[in-house]
């Protein structure tokens, strides 16, 4: 071999990148590890407090052990009120109410839940229906119904309990005699019916949780439960509605305008679903806007000063690009913008829509 090959062979061995990567080598890291910190230098702003007090009409306190605490909470938070969406039905729902509603008037607001044990009896409808009665003759203030309507509940025979069952609709009607809202979810983000594969943007929660994936045979598809929901609404004009989550449809914000256009008893709150809004700030800002008188404040998410805060900063600044997992918990990949509403529209939802909807909240 001559020395001017033998220069090449060496200088070739010395550039060849060895077969096996290195134990640690960043390009293996796997995509639930990756934690970019962004670099970017813009304002970082911290709402202590809301422009206005704040009626949070979505929350779950059935594991709160010790009320006054949680009432401290709200109290440094500027919360005026909170709605309990688990009250439970019957003797557990009259117990719920003197632990929370009773101690502390007007600061909980405590809902039923419909029992669907024995769906499949003929009676099912009229017993419910009187349950519910006795329930908000007892101090219900609403009915809450949880995404398990259309998904999970099933009669003897395996077919589900769609949303618009001809047997709820008596219960659809004693809520409009009493007055009392409905919050209702149904179906769950458009990513959870699509299939787990590297085109979906949840990808790191279903996961993480695979039983929140709701895509294949077992389950009906989404447009399907929304239908069934849509027609509801339209049955019962005169029983008002609070679709949960950004109306159920937060990635589709031009459809849950449509039916606001529509339904003049049906309203909507945002809990768990600013990190949707805040990816889309120009078109979220636009619809809160448009649809100021129908929006409500909620939050999905155990009372703490911090989660509120983050909610707080996405209505009431421009901050850019910011993490708004202390709201909820990690959704998605993205980073969130503030919608910065005008004073006036921050009133509306951070109380007043709730004035004209809710039972047994203190004036202001």
């Amino acid at each position: 071999m001559t020395g001017d090959a033998c220069l090449i062979v060496c200088l070739f061995s010395m550039a060849a990148p060895p077969e096996d990567p290195p134990a640690g080598d960043i390009k293996e890291l796997r995509l639930k590890d990756w934690e970019p910190r962004p670099m970017l230098k813009v304002e970082q702003t911290t709402v202590e407090k809301p422009a206005f007090p704040v009626v949070d009409v979505h929350n779950h306190l059935r594991g709160v052990k010790d009320v006054a605490a949680l009432i401290a909470t709200m109290d440094a938070s500027g919360v005026r009120a909170a709605v309990h969406l688990d009250g439970g039905w019957g003797a557990q729902l009259k117990e719920t109410l003197k632990r929370f509603d009773e101690a502390y008037p007007g600061r909980i607001l405590t809902y039923a839940l419909v029992n669907f044990e024995g769906i499949d009896g003929d009676d099912w409808a009229e017993r419910t229906a009187k349950q519910l009665r006795e329930d908000f003759e007892a101090g219900a203030k609403g009915l809450k119904f949880h995404k398990s309507l259309g998904l999970t509940v099933r009669y003897k025979n395996g077919k589900l309990m769609p949303v618009d069952d001809p047997k709820l609709d008596p219960v659809w009607r004693v809520c409009a005699e009493f007055k009392r809202p409905v919050e209702i979810h149904v179906s769950d983000p458009a990513a959870f019916f699509t299939p787990l594969d590297r085109f979906n943007e949840r990808w790191h929660e279903l996961n993480e949780y695979p039983n929140w994936l709701l895509f294949g045979e077992k389950f009906p598809k989404r447009e399907e439960i929304l239908d069934a929901l849509r027609r509801v609404i339209e049955r019962h004009p005169k029983t008002t509605f609070i679709g949960a989550h950004m109306g159920n449809n937060a990635e589709d914000l031009a459809a849950v305008g449509e039916w606001l256009d529509r339904y003049p008893n049906y309203y909507i709150d945002f809990d768990a679903r600013i990190s949707e809004l805040g990816r889309q700030p120009y078109t979220a800002r636009r619809f809160f806007l448009k649809y100021q008188d129908r929006i409500l404040f909620g939050t999905d998410t155990f009372p703490s000063v911090e989660a509120y805060r983050a909610y707080y900063r996405f209505l009431e600044t421009d901050d850019e690009y910011w993490d708004c997992a202390k709201s909820h918990h990690r959704q998605g990949f993205w980073m969130i913008y503030g919608i910065f509403l005008p004073r006036d529209v921050l009133e509306k939802i951070y109380y007043k829509n709730a004035e004209k909807i809710l039972v047994g909240l203190k004036k202001a």
